[in-house]
Order: C-alpha cells, then sequence, then structure tokens
C-alpha cells in the first residue's frame, strides 16, 4: 500500500495562496488623460464635465482602477471626486495600474486571515502553479507566517525549498 505522506502529516499544511485569497478579479480600468488639458494639466470646469458626463455604471460590480500619469498636475480633491464618482459603482477605486490593484486585493484578503490555523504548522506555500500570484505575494504571506508556522517551504511537496525555520527546529 502506498502511503501519502503529505496528506497523512498533521503538522504539514500545504497553503495554495491562488486558491485560499482569491486572485482572480474583475478590475476595470479608467485613464483620465483626456480629461486634462494636454494630458497634463486639470482645468476644473473640463474635469468636471467630463466626469459627469463619464458612464460610471460600466464599473458595475467591478473594482476600478484609475489610472494618472505621474506628471500630471492634478490637486488633491480631484482625487476625491474622482472617488466619489466611482465608489457609487465600483466595489472600490484605486489609483494604480490593475496588476498593482490585484496584489493590493490580495493583500487585503491575506489581512483578513485568521493565521492561528498555521500555528507549529510545517507550511507548504504551493508555487508555480499560478501567474496572478506574484512574488510580492509571496513575500507578503511569508511575513505573515514567520513566528506562527514552524517552518516555511515555498514549491511543490515533491519539490520545495525551505523559507524560515522556527527558532525551536533544529537547522538542516
Amino acid at each position: 500500500m502506498i502511503t501519502n505522506k503529505i496528506q497523512s502529516n498533521e503538522k504539514l499544511v500545504a497553503l495554495d495562496i491562488a486558491k485560499s485569497f482569491e486572485t482572480e478579479f474583475s478590475i476595470k480600468s479608467l485613464d483620465i488623460a483626456p480629461w486634462l488639458f494636454k494630458n497634463l494639466i486639470l482645468k476644473e470646469d473640463f474635469f468636471r464635465e467630463s466626469i459627469n458626463q463619464h458612464n460610471w455604471q460600466e464599473y458595475q460590480d467591478s473594482y476600478l482602477c484609475i489610472e494618472i500619469n505621474n506628471d500630471a498636475l492634478i490637486a488633491p480633491w480631484a482625487y476625491m471626486l474622482l472617488v466619489e464618482k466611482g465608489k457609487r459603482y465600483a466595489k472600490d477605486v484605486f489609483f494604480t495600474n490593475p496588476l498593482e490593484a490585484q496584489i493590493q486585493l490580495i493583500k487585503m484578503n491575506i489581512d483578513e486571515k485568521d493565521f492561528s490555523a498555521y500555528k507549529e504548522k510545517y507550511v507548504l506555500i504551493k508555487g508555480c502553479a499560478n501567474e496572478s500570484v506574484t512574488p510580492e505575494i509571496y513575500a507578503y504571506i511569508t511575513k505573515k507566517l514567520i513566528g506562527i508556522a514552524k517552518k516555511i517551504m515555498y514549491g511543490e511537496a515533491c519539490s520545495f525549498v525551505s523559507v524560515y525555520i522556527g527558532q525551536t527546529e533544529k537547522k538542516i
């Protein structure tokens, strides 16, 4: 009889970030450059008119990423107006690109997680299977698990790399 040592080991827990912390989100992007004079300078009347004429309903039940050129001259109140309009329909509003918004959303899901189930466990963070999980997310989950898990590993059960070994564990 073949025994699956991974499943039979109560101290070993596999953590699949993609499955545990939702990595696919409906994210829609909005570039407000056309609402600026020469795509760089905010003119209040034109900006307000553009906001009022925009179809905000297209962001219903999605996350809205408002992308802004770093060279643009935009007053703080303009960001506030964009949030006020976007938040009526979107789940949330971000001022970044879609990839960075996705990273922020995954981090928010990680922050809501109770990690007590991983206390004194050997945690195998599954890797290589999902491109939507960035290195920044792997680093973030590692910071959350250090001091909780007895050992943190990255990879798959057949091939993994040790990342963290708690102080009570013998280092190999």
